[in-house]
């Protein structure tokens, strides 16, 4: 695992001229900053106990690494011994998707085969129908979707509601449910039943919905050449230089977790209240489809939903902070904020990133979700006070403790859940 989940956010991480990184670190301070970390993971595996297992993943001009921590168990081997986590297993990383799905968006705007300005419609009703005759945006969502344009989908300014809510969370975890394939059409369908359908009029409001990435990888699939959507090829959408990124990823279609994932995750209670499940050999396909992102040229506060006003949201990228003040959306380069995306989906948590003043990519996962801070308010937050002292004796002070979250955080199980890291 080294951190590949943001090779793509990562393009401008390594730059030895941003002012205050050192344009060589020693061999002697890489080492003591990966004992530092490694540190910080031990300390989040010990407070949490029980079967919980990180990775993490740095990349800068200096240095890539990986490390990890926590134990696996085995899922169906009684009284066996967990083994230690290492740098080699695979996790779920939710919505870190995102940017992918974003970047093969523009990648067809650059063929010339799109434009941001078109209508969605165009795109995706002929790939509707074909999924479930009779399909179309409209019939979905109104003679308002009629204004939704490709665009929206990868800013979060379609309006369209989220599937990602606890009835259709627990739905998807039921026994007779979670083993069967689900169709993409499921997602966006179950989203158009919620009240209104339409959040607000297209393009006027910013508000996080998985459902926008689901609607992305329609129109992804209404180019692809492929007559399932099972058969997508997101890596093949991108220019064969782009294609090396993908090595160490995976994006699951329809087969189960368990013949990739080697560390199970754990999911139970959190704010969709999901009942206690091992996430290990379900369908894939209770993750989603295509929730990816990327491109960022423009920033806008979330202002509508669960994260508003502590978010900004890209074209598939977020602007996010360990030191939130409300009323001040995150800005670069202030100390704390970072570019990147974070994943919640069943059983883990992500976060991967640029982190202003420290210029490196950083990536974190874990294998549980109910405590939502595991990751961002612990392990990362953490990650970056003690980068920051080691690489340039900075001191910082961040509240990094874990801080329930009072509604859905980011994640997105509609291919978010695609992506896994070796």
């Amino acid at each position: 695992f080294v951190a590949c989940v943001i090779v793509l956010v990562a393009a401008c991480a390594g730059d030895p001229a941003r002012e205050g990184v050192p344009a060589e670190v020693s061999a002697g301070t890489v080492e003591e900053l990966k004992k530092a970390l490694q540190q910080v993971l031990d300390s989040v595996v010990t407070k949490h106990g029980g079967n919980a297992a990180l990775q993490l993943g740095w990349k800068s001009a200096s240095a890539e690494f990986a490390l990890a921590a926590g134990v696996v168990p085995q899922p169906g081997v009684p009284s066996s011994v967990p083994r230690p986590t290492t740098v080699n297993d695979t996790f779920l990383f939710g919505s870190g998707t995102k940017p992918y799905t974003a970047s093969a968006v523009m990648a067809l705007r650059d063929q010339g085969l799109l434009s941001l300005d078109d209508a969605l419609e165009v795109h995706v009703d002929p790939v509707l129908a074909k999924l479930k005759p009779g399909t179309s945006l409209r019939g979905l969502f109104g003679e308002a979707a009629a204004h939704i344009t490709v665009g929206h989908t990868v800013r979060m300014q379609s309006g369209v509601q989220d599937f990602d809510v606890p009835t259709f969370d627990n739905l998807l975890l039921r026994a007779n449910e979670t083993y069967r394939v689900h169709s993409p059409v499921e997602f966006v369908e179950y989203a158009s039943t919620q009240k209104p359908s339409l959040i607000c009029a297209p393009g006027t409001c910013v508000s996080y919905s998985s459902n926008n990435f689901v609607l992305a990888g329609f129109v992804l699939l209404a180019h692809a050449n492929v007559t399932d959507w099972w058969d997508l090829d997101l890596p093949s959408l991108f220019p064969a230089q782009g294609q090396l990124f993908f090595s160490g990823s995976h994006f699951f279609q329809r087969e189960n977790l368990q013949k990739r994932l080697t560390v199970p995750g754990h999911t139970g209670g959190g704010w969709a209240k999901t009942p206690p499940v091992l996430i290990w050999n379900q369908s894939s396909t209770i993750l989603g489809w295509t929730c990816g992102n990327m491109e960022m040229k423009h920033f806008v506060p979330l202002n509508k939903g669960w994260a508003a006003g502590s978010i900004q949201y890209g074209t598939g990228l977020m602007i996010e902070s360990m030191a939130y003040t409300p009323g001040r959306p995150p800005t670069l380069p202030d100390w704390g904020t970072y570019i990147g995306h974070g994943g919640d989906t069943y059983g883990f948590l992500s976060e991967q990133g640029i982190v202003s003043g420290l210029n490196a990519s950083l990536s974190i996962v874990a294998n549980q979700d109910t405590d939502g801070g595991i990751v961002q308010q612990e392990a990362f937050c953490q990650s970056i006070v003690v980068a920051a002292k080691v690489l340039l004796g900075k001191t910082l002070s961040f509240p990094c403790r874990s801080r329930r979250r009072e509604g859905p955080p980011t994640r997105s199980p509609a291919t978010a859940e695609q992506v896994w890291i070796v």
